[in-house]
């Protein structure tokens, strides 16, 4: 189910999405607009879990059964095995990992550190997202975000 707080943190998801998208395509307001949409709707999938382990999964398939133009965006979110990320997963994975639990926004390390605390320091989800955001970091479009 989502709570208050996950659709504070989807909320900040969308407009730090939306700021990254101005800063990528900086002439694109339907590029900005479609990535407020996509960071809305990137953890729907909380909604029809108790278990959120497969929340981008089941999200992107709801989408997808929707004609949702970046459903595959969805369900590919915080996956650190991608290798090659189109524009809208870089930029939904990098506003998701600068957001915080609650729509705060957050640096790369801010959101590890708070990710250590609540799941531990040997935990699957810190070293997911570890390994993500080094490929963030390591992405020729890091330059044009981090500018901000």
């Amino acid at each position: 189910m989502i709570t208050e707080n996950r659709l504070k943190h989807m909320l900040g998801v969308a407009r730090k999405a939306k700021e990254y998208a101005a800063s990528l395509r900086p002439n694109d307001n339907q590029f900005m607009e479609d990535m407020f949409l996509l960071g809305l709707l990137h953890d729907m999938g909380y909604e029809f879990l108790e278990n959120n382990s497969s929340h981008a999964m089941v999200g992107g398939k709801i989408l997808k059964r929707n004609n949702y133009r970046y459903w595959q965006e969805v369900s590919l979110h915080g996956d650190a095995t991608v290798e090659n990320m189109s524009d809208e997963l870089f930029v939904l994975n990098s506003a998701d990992m600068t957001t915080g639990p609650n729509g705060e926004d957050f640096s790369f390390e801010e959101r590890l550190a708070e990710i250590k605390a609540r799941f531990g320091a040997d935990s699957n989800a810190l070293t997911k997202c570890t390994i993500e955001v080094k490929k963030l970091k390591a992405d020729k479009r890091y330059a044009k975000i981090s500018q901000k």
